[in-house]
Parts: structure tokens; sequence; C-alpha cells
């Protein structure tokens, strides 16, 4: 009995630990990514909150994480990150799961980035998408939502309500990647990642937006729709080149930064740029890197490769984050920009259940009038 109650023990101890612990010798499934951010949300309940915000098309939970140190003063700014808005880039969902692992359980040496400031993460905008892409076509780039004539997917990083449209023919395909959607928000997660940007912008908030994708190795700001720079061009290029600086020295991996435009031309519906134009004053989309050994991956490195890349992301990542401290110390006003209320909102867990209940009512009563009857 003593052995026993040792091993109980023993168990009860280390099984937190083990919970939180980030496994990074293969990529994690959707539901790998859900069970890691409640595993936070139980192990560290006085600094990070985990959220079912919304549901995507197949009905598949999209959770958010907000980080914070814990102190609970109010008007604290906030970071908004997400990744895997394209669900073949499998790294990224890996880098923002390192991401929170750095800002929750190595806190301490992380601490000066929750000073002052709060993160709110979605590590898998594109939860339907991902899983098709890890399953079933590797190559799958979009949502899961059909569009008629047996094609399928809305590419949801042209979906958002900025230039929408505008920019190449395919973005009216509905059987191409590069679909944008029959309208803007379309899409019910990039409904839910809009929605996060209003609330951070009504409630003065929101200064710095990241997007993260492979694996184009680029720090990229808006605008994409435009050639005009921005009101504050030279303080994002200034904090992208920052970040790309640090990533060289420490990792010697090169990056670069520039306007979106410039990269590869016209295009509409973007996050950054939506991102920017409700009232995020930064607004970046780190184009990480699938190289390895000299090897151009893309978007599917090697397992054996997560844990480099995922580290060397979270040195642009942290990089990005120093900077918007120090140009928007909470002292600094972020300009409010004029926004129609949006008349669309995405899909609600309550929503779904309220949808789930009506089904499962529906089917007892046809189930006691059946047997009435009989």
């Amino acid at each position: 009995m003593p052995a026993l109650c040792a091993i109980v023990l023993l168990v009860s101890c280390v099984a937190p630990a083990a919970l939180t612990e980030l496994y990074l010798s293969d990529y994690y499934t959707y539901e790998g990514v859900m069970d890691y951010l409640d595993s936070l949300a139980k192990q560290y309940p006085q600094r990070v909150l985990v959220k079912d915000a919304g549901r995507s098309y197949e009905r598949r939970m999209l959770k958010t994480i907000t980080i914070t140190n814990g102190d609970r003063l109010p008007g604290k700014r906030t970071i908004f990150m997400d990744a895997a808005l394209h669900s073949r880039e499998w790294m990224t969902p890996m880098a923002a799961l390192y991401a929170i692992q750095e800002l929750v359980v190595n806190f301490k040496q992380n601490s000066d980035l929750l000073r002052n400031f709060n993160w709110i993460v979605l590590p898998l905008g594109n939860p339907d998408g991902y899983e098709y892409s890890r399953n079933s076509d590797r190559w799958w780039r979009n949502t899961r939502s059909p569009n008629g004539a047996e094609c399928y997917g809305t590419n949801l990083n042209r979906n958002f309500d900025v230039a929408w449209g505008q920019g190449y023919a395919e973005l009216a395909d509905p059987c191409s990647e590069s679909y944008a959607g029959s309208e803007a928000f379309s899409e019910a997660e990039a409904r839910l990642v809009r929605d996060t940007m209003h609330e951070l912008v009504d409630n003065g908030s929101g200064v710095m937006y990241l997007s993260l994708h492979t694996a184009n190795r680029s720090m990229f700001y808006p605008w994409v729709h435009d050639s005009t720079p921005t009101s504050n061009h030279l303080e994002m290029q200034e904090i992208a080149r920052y970040a790309t600086n640090r990533i060289y020295a420490e990792t010697s991996t090169v990056i670069k930064s520039l306007q979106a435009f410039y990269y590869g031309g016209e295009m509409g519906g973007t996050s950054l740029d939506y991102a920017f134009k409700v009232g995020f004053p930064l607004s970046f989309v780190f184009e990480m890197s699938g190289l390895a050994h000299g090897l151009e991956y893309k978007f599917f490195p090697p397992p054996t490769e997560i844990h480099r890349l995922a580290a060397e992301s979270w040195v642009g990542i942290r990089a990005l984050a120093e900077k918007a401290i120090e140009k928007y110390p909470p002292g600094r006003l972020i300009p409010r920009v004029p926004r129609v209320t949006a008349s669309n909102k995405a899909p609600s867990s309550r929503d779904y259940n309220v949808l789930v209940l009506r089904g499962l009512l529906s089917t007892l009563l046809a189930y006691v009038a059946q047997h009435l009857i009989g």
C-alpha cells in the first residue's frame, strides 16, 4: 500500500508538467492542438484563458488563448496572432504553439512581453482545411465549404473586406485555391478573425496583428491591395527590419522585409490589410522559412526540423513584440478608425449547441410520435 500511494503521488506531481510539455517531434493533429491549449488553461488558470470562440464550417471549435501576466490590471494593450489560415502550412500552428509555450510555460524568461501587453492567439484558424490537408490532400489550402459544381473551399486570406475580389482572375473562380468566396466574410473562420479584431479595436487595446504563414521567408506589412505607403510606413518598415535582422543574427536565415504589394503585386481581401484598415496601427505577415540543410521543403519540412524552425520563428515573433511594445507604450494614443458595424457574426458555440439541441428534440419528438401512432 505505501508503494501504491507513492506512485499515485508521483503521478499527481508530474502529470500537469507532462500535459503542458510541447512535443515537437511531429505535427499536431487538430485534437492535439485543442488538448494542449486546454492543458495550459488548467495548469495556469491565473494567466491563461482558453475560449471556445466559434465554430468552423464543419463545426470544429475555433479556440483562442488569452495570455496575461496575471496582475489583472485594466487597460492593457494586446497583440493578436493567428496561424494556419492556409491549411497546408503545417509549420504555422507549431510555431504558434511554440510562442504560446514561451509566453506561458517559460513565462519568467519572457515576462517583459506581458508587463503592459496581453496576447491573444488563434493557433489553428482553418481547422477543417488543416485536417483535410493532413489526412486527404496535403496540398489543400482553403476551407471546406462547398461552392457548387464539385468545388470546395475559400481562401481565407482573400476573404476579408478590403479591396475584396481585386487582383487577378482566379479570385473569382470557385474551383481555384485562390477563390475569394461568394462575398467578403462568407467564411465563418474569417468572420471569427474579423470579430476578434473588431473587439480589440473597439476596446482600444489592439496594437499589433500578426499572421503566420509559410514559406517565403518574408516579413510583410500593408498595403497589399495598393502600392501607396501607409501613414506609418517607416515605423512598420523599421519594426520588420529589426525582426529580420534579429533572425539573421541568431540563425543565419535571411528573411526579406518589404511592403506586401511589392512582393507579389496587387491582391485584395487579406487579413493583413484588413487589420490595419480597421485600426491596428501595426500589422504584419511573417512568412516563415521552410529551409533545412539547403533544401527547400516549403510547407512540409520533415518532423526532425520542427523544433528548429519553430524556435527560429520565435526569434522573429519576439523581436516584433519587443518593438511593438517599445513603439506603443501605455501613454501613446492609438487613433480610432471609423467602421461600419459587422452584420454577420461568426457562428458561436452557443449557436451550434442550440442547433444540436433542436436536432435532438426533433428526433425525440419524431420517435415519440412514431411509437404513439404504432
